[in-house]
């Protein structure tokens, strides 16, 4: 599930409502984090030497719990030189941009919002996308009329698609075409082009990225619960960053907060021996640096597990490896383009790109048609930003920076005719599907994932060792009779989360959820 999905689903009005009345997953950390670490020190029987693999929302997350718990010997081991994972602002133009997340993705029983609310921090976006031009590459604006009764045959085929939706066997981009095409069938729809229509159509698949375009299950579309409320609040004039300050009680002048001196830089793990005769972990980094561990929480990208199955030996049971393997792992890449001086409008909120079939495949620019649409940056009065999704996201990620402001102002003005559109100052994009430390930006179901019955549910599930009182006990006659199952290799990040896969908020509550699941085990209470 992209960042516009949840553009779509809101403006349908038809989120999934979560129906656990319980404590919310914020509640949860908080009723944990306020408990004193030297009260519940008396639990842990010894203490446990803990390695985190990955410093994105879910490692953090992991360790900052653990820490408020009495756990002292906790490491991060990141491969890059930064914090956040797929969390990354960057200094542009007059202020900041993410990269990555940009989305809170709502407010109800979301961890993120519910840490952020109150702070001053968080504003809506949803007034500038709803106001989004819909436009055809030779210039032609849809009036608001049609672009109204386009928008209304996919809020019907949303709205019903609960009652058919599960039983699909196709592609959710099957089903959505096959739907359609019935609305436009209908008397009310005749008076539509077909050829507008198909064009909103294709622009409207690219909206929702490797969901819709390639092979995500429709019958996995509905395992995405999204959270009630405003999905398009972001995080102002300060970008994402500002939720990683609150989530390590950091700030500009100590960025890691709490966890200061438990994260290592540039150290890339490329071995997990995670089955050794004295039930440690040996973890090896690609600098030859070793270090072993009790436990390991893995919140590495499904991108880098795909790519690298042997990273762990023994290699990993057999359904997790088929949850690794047929889960899918998409990308939407970002287009930011800053300009000396606006061109538009103060009140103009940007455009979604509707290509005509003879206008997209143009010589060496072929990658242009996978751009749908441009929009003003919140608190950037200077710049624009893209979207990309497709077969040529690659290519995008990787030109040169004098061909990519080529292709970009080709793609304006041809969208914009009537404007006078400058040479950008400075055209840059991210770059998640070739970082080595990603290959990707979420994760999402797939034919495949559904056929073999894999799902995160098999992903997160935690790879255990019995545990013994001793080794004395071990060689005895009673070491039939384990004392406990210790987990020691254990796994978090969105694609590990069964309901708010792609998001912050599910990478947080599966970093959540595997260091609660470590504090159960020392904890006589086993909570």
């Amino acid at each position: 599930m992209n960042c516009f999905s949840a553009y779509i689903l809101k403006y349908f009005q038809c989120f999934n409502c979560l129906k656990d009345k319980k404590q919310t997953p914020h509640d949860k950390f908080h009723a944990l984090k306020n408990k004193d670490p030297k009260q519940l020190k008396g639990y842990i029987h010894s203490e446990p030497n803990i390695v985190i693999v990955g410093a994105g929302a879910a490692g953090l997350a992991c360790a900052v719990e653990l820490k408020a718990h009495g756990f002292e010997s906790v490491r991060i081991l990141e491969s890059s030189g930064r914090v956040g994972g797929r969390i990354r602002t960057m200094k542009f133009a007059d202020n900041y941009v993410d990269l990555g997340a940009q989305w809170v993705h709502g407010e109800r029983q979301n961890i993120v919002f519910q840490m952020a609310k109150g702070k001053e921090l968080m504003g809506s976006t949803r007034e500038l996308f709803l106001r989004l031009e819909w436009i055809r590459s030779n210039g032609q604006r849809l009036t608001k009329s049609l672009s109204k009764k386009l928008l209304n045959v996919m809020t019907h085929i949303f709205q019903m698609r609960h009652k058919d939706l599960a039983e699909f066997n196709g592609t959710f981009g099957e089903y959505l075409v096959d739907k359609f095409t019935e609305e436009m069938s209908e008397p009310s729809a005749q008076k539509i082009d077909r050829e507008v229509a198909a064009e909103f159509l294709r622009t409207f698949k690219k909206m929702e990225g490797s969901a819709v375009d390639t092979d995500m299950s429709a019958a996995g579309f509905e395992d995405f619960h999204a959270c009630h409320g405003d999905s398009l609040i972001n995080f102002r004039n300060k970008g994402y960053r500002a939720f990683l300050h609150l989530l390590v009680e950091g700030d500009d002048m100590n960025e890691l907060g709490l966890l200061k001196d438990c994260v290592e830089f540039n150290a890339c793990v490329t071995k997990i021996d995670w089955d050794r005769l004295d039930g440690t972990v040996q973890l090896i980094t690609d600098k030859g640096i070793t270090y072993e561990a009790d436990h390991v929480v893995v919140t590495v990208s499904l991108g880098v597990l795909k790519q690298n199955p042997q990273l762990f030996e023994p290699r990993l049971p057999l359904p997790k490896l088929r949850a690794i393997n047929f889960m899918g792992f998409g990308t939407v890449t970002k287009i930011f383009v800053e300009f000396n001086e606006p061109f538009w409008q103060d009140n103009w909120p940007g455009f979604n790109a509707m290509w005509r079939t003879d206008d997209m495949y143009q010589p060496q620019l072929e990658w242009v048609a996978d751009i749908y649409g441009f929009h003003r940056y919140p608190f950037q009065p200077r710049v624009l930003l893209g979207w990309a999704a497709g077969p040529h996201t690659d290519t995008i990620e990787s030109i040169d920076s004098k061909m990519l402001a080529q292709g970009v102002l080709y793609m304006l003005r041809r969208f914009l005719p009537k404007l006078k559109i400058p040479q950008p100052k400075l055209v840059t994009t991210s770059k998640w599907s070739k970082d080595p430390a990603y290959l990707g930006g979420y994760s999402y179901p797939t034919l495949l994932s559904k056929s073999y019955n894999v799902s995160a549910m098999d992903l997160l599930q935690p790879c255990n060792l019995m545990a013994y009182e001793s080794y004395e006990l071990q060689q005895s006659f009673v070491s039939i009779m384990p004392m406990t199952v210790r987990p020691i290799l254990l796994f978090a990040g969105e694609a590990t989360s069964p309901h708010h896969f792609s998001t912050v908020h599910g990478a947080v509550e599966t970093g959540l959820r595997e260091a609660r699941r470590l504090i159960g085990y020392y904890m006589k209470d086993n909570y």
